[in-house]
């Protein structure tokens, strides 16, 4: 009995009934894993694109007499960086995998596609944190200057230091 398939009274094995059944839902689902592969495939080319830019575009900009980078000290720069290659090395390896996937590794490109989601949501974050401290004092002195300048001199100092009065011994 263990080395025989079991036949139904249509002399169909579970098997080929069950793919009877369900060819049109197996014919829906091919459908929809090839509409949602084609839909990774424009997304992880759009994140490669994003994060080729931010390499060359790095927060702070260059130093315009070295050309490194402003933040290369600052540890944060070095997560960025870290985050920016894992982005983009995910991102251009899924397109390369989408590409010569065969109908048996469907079912991988979407395991490695959630893996590239997370990597692009962690890049997402870094970048966005160190744009944030990069900035952060820029955005103070931008607002304190525009409070000096719309007349509201109550809380803050002049922008410009003014020298103390002299006095004559």
């Amino acid at each position: 009995m263990h080395l025989t398939k079991p036949l139904n009274k249509d002399n169909q094995t579970a098997e080929e009934l069950f793919a009877a059944r369900n060819e049109t839902l197996h014919r829906d689902a091919k459908e929809w894993l090839m509409r949602t592969t084609e839909n990774c495939t424009i997304l992880s080319i759009f994140i490669a694109t994003v994060a080729f830019a931010a390499a060359y575009t790095v927060p702070g900009g260059p130093n315009q007499d070295t050309g490194i980078p402003i933040l290369n000290s600052k540890p944060l720069f070095v997560v960025f960086i870290l985050a920016d290659v894992f982005s983009l090395t995910l991102a251009l390896t899924s397109v390369a995998v989408l590409g010569r996937c065969t109908e048996s590794s469907k079912n991988f490109v979407a395991k490695f596609l959630k893996g590239v989601a997370i990597g692009v949501g962690i890049f997402v974050f870094v970048l966005f944190y160190c744009l944030y401290l990069a900035f952060k004092g820029l955005f103070w002195t931008v607002k304190k200057a525009f409070r000096w300048i719309c007349g509201n001199k109550s809380d803050t100092q002049s922008p410009q230091p003014t020298a103390a009065p002299i006095t004559q011994v």
